[in-house]
């Protein structure tokens, strides 16, 4: 059997992890302009409450996708933004949750909203903020952007867990069987 060409592997990984970085980079400023041109401006703090942790964690996406490129071209260990993306796992769940409490309160109490459009974009940004944690931090949700993906979860592998999730997974297995650990 033929051993698969792996610098045509190596490039479409590459190519795949530069358009994930970027396009979570762009998602970060692109997102919520849109959400504020749909709304016609007509936001208030409930809305920005919701998309400040969207923001956040697209840009947590970002880095984490450029550390992981970086790895495969230039062969730099992605730990140091692993560890500072994992140190930041319980605030942004903490801040996902706060976004959806905000959201259920502007459509609970009246005259907490600007309007309509305010809810609206409060909802969109809480749910996108507690998608994108929990395809971050925990499961992976995305499988459309590869075949590979795709063709286990049809083929009933479920959602498996996130490259994020076993990154810091394996870090802290290495913390624990590290040497220089100090007994607890």
């Amino acid at each position: 059997m033929a051993k698969p060409d792996t610098s045509t592997a190596r490039q479409k990984l590459i190519s795949r992890l530069t358009g994930y970085w970027r396009i979570e980079a762009a998602n970060a400023l692109l997102v919520p302009v849109f959400m504020v041109l749909v709304a016609d401006g007509r936001i208030g703090v409930g809305s920005i409450a919701a998309i400040l942790p969207m923001m956040a964690l697209l840009i947590i996406g970002a880095a984490y996708w450029r550390a992981k490129l970086h790895q495969i071209e230039h062969g730099t260990s992605p730990d140091k933004t692993v560890k500072w993306i994992a140190a930041l796992d319980f605030p942004m769940a903490i801040a996902s949750a706060v976004a959806i409490a905000v959201c259920i309160s502007l459509w609970s109490i009246d005259g907490l909203a600007v309007g309509t459009a305010d809810r609206w974009v409060a909802t969109a940004a809480a749910v996108l903020a507690a998608l994108e944690y929990i395809n971050y931090y925990h499961r992976q949700l995305q499988h459309f952007d590869h075949w590979a993906d795709w063709k286990r979860l049809i083929a009933g592998g479920g959602f498996r867990k996130s490259q994020l999730r076993q990154d810091i997974d394996r870090l802290k297995i290495t913390a624990r069987s590290s040497p220089d650990q100090k007994p607890r």
